[in-house]
């Protein structure tokens, strides 16, 4: 019996002597390790304050730690209250929206493959450092032929005309909505249109997308052989669609403006309300309003001389700080003029003149900084945002790039560049998602 315990012995010293190390181990570790409070062990006002100051990216990581802060940062209220402050930032800090096609593939003769992917790229306006980048695939595919709107409050309206598809994005949290179908587009389905026809096209493809009491899209376009309906003759000059988000469904205005909206341009939206340059009618360009409270259109009572009668080709229409700017390009001097409406829309000032060719030693070097192709010497620039040192960022729809141009200096410097960008606009991001 002694012998059978001298010989267990021995065992148990090391079972024991193991488990006092394990012991030893385990205390050095919890003491090591932080302690970490409970998301329940602080106030919901508190959790909420201290998330209100984090970027949209933290919050979005967050997420996933906890199903109370998950709670907390998609609720509706936290949304719209982080959006109040994201608005605020903006001013201090803006940025700007580069939106591009990623690595498109070629098409096919007569077998065009959908590309799907979309970029976008977020930029300080100031420095023009990188600030954020975002894929989004697409399913159906966008064929290479996307129209991007405005942002509103950090989302995006994409429609790719030949997949007959309209999609609502928020880039920063990385969410998606694809849209039923608007009449407009069971039309064109219809129709199916050729490659000749595509080529001809002078359809209105842009959408302004807006927030009144709730979020609204607008689709003016004009009344064509692409979107005839047998079942409604009388149809007018244009037509446009509205689409509810609650409802999840368009409806049509039964009163639409009497003149024909030119297709290049694109809606700009100011202080509750959407405009469109108008075709020449005797000779004559107009503004186009439409109230997005009433959903009532009026022309506006002033146009310019200089615009009024000239190639829409030559003109642009956009949004600048909260004002609606038209711009007007002489493209045999190279000159481009800025007005800016008054709130009270009677009175049109210019806010600046743009020489390019006095900014720099030749043509072909204007040609370089903005990557244009030579047709795109006709149409105007664009003014995206004015900067704190009052430099004005510029685009264009055919440029590849952005620049900064110096109105004291009168210089201008490259700011951005992508071989496939499609718009670029001011920006900030938000947590408003499925609306």
């Amino acid at each position: 019996m002694e012998a059978e315990k001298r010989m267990i012995s021995p065992s148990s010293q090391r079972k024991r002597k193991r488990r006092r190390i394990r012991r030893i181990l385990r205390k050095r570790k919890r003491r090591n390790e932080k302690r970490v409070i409970a998301p329940s062990s602080l106030p919901n006002d508190v959790i909420e304050e201290i998330f209100l100051r984090l970027p949209v990216k933290a919050l979005i990581r967050l997420k996933s730690l906890s199903k109370h802060w998950r709670w907390t940062i998609e609720s509706r209220s936290f949304e719209e209250r982080q959006l109040k402050i994201a608005q605020r930032s903006h001013v201090v800090n803006p940025k700007v929206m580069v939106i591009t096609e990623e690595d498109p593939l070629e098409t096919i003769p007569g077998s065009p493959r959908p590309d799907t992917d979309i970029g976008f790229r977020t930029l300080c306006l100031e420095s023009a450092s990188h600030l954020s980048f975002t894929l989004l695939n697409f399913p159906q595919g966008v064929f290479h032929y996307i129209y991007v709107s405005e942002s509103c409050d950090g989302l995006f309206c994409i429609h790719s005309p030949k997949s007959h598809s309209v999609y609502v994005v928020n880039p920063a949290t990385q969410w998606l909505r694809q849209l039923p179908p608007a009449r407009f587009q069971i039309l064109m389905h219809k129709f199916n249109p050729t490659l000749e026809d595509w080529r001809d096209m002078e359809s209105v493809f842009q959408l302004a997308f807006v927030k009144a009491a709730d979020y609204k899209l607008v689709w003016l376009y004009n009344s064509d052989k692409y979107n005839a309906d047998a079942s409604s003759p009388n149809e007018g000059v244009t037509k446009c669609e509205v689409f509810c988000f609650r409802a999840n469904a368009w409806r049509s205005l039964a009163c639409t403006p009497s003149y024909r909206i030119f297709h290049n341009q694109k809606p700009a939206y100011v202080n509750g309300s959407v405009y469109w340059l108008t075709e020449p009618c005797n000779a004559r360009i107009e503004v186009v309003a439409f109230d997005i409270h009433t959903e009532i259109f009026r022309l506006l009572p002033k146009i310019i001389p200089a615009i009024a009668g000239s190639d829409p080709q030559h003109i642009d229409m956009c949004a600048l700080d909260n004002r609606l700017c038209i711009s007007k390009k002489d493209y045999v001097r190279m000159v481009q003029d800025i007005w800016r409406l008054k709130t009270s829309e009677d009175t049109w000032e210019n806010i600046l003149t743009i020489d390019l060719i006095s900014c720099s030693s030749s043509g072909a070097e204007v040609l370089n900084r903005f990557d244009w192709c030579v047709q795109g010497l006709v149409e105007p620039l664009t003014p995206v945002a004015v900067c704190k040192n009052n430099k004005i960022l510029l685009s264009h729809c055919r440029s590849r790039g952005l620049v900064k141009y110096d109105p004291f200096a009168k210089s201008l410097d490259f700011f951005f560049g992508h071989p496939w960008s499609r718009r670029k606009i001011t920006y900030f991001p938000s947590l408003i998602s499925r609306i």
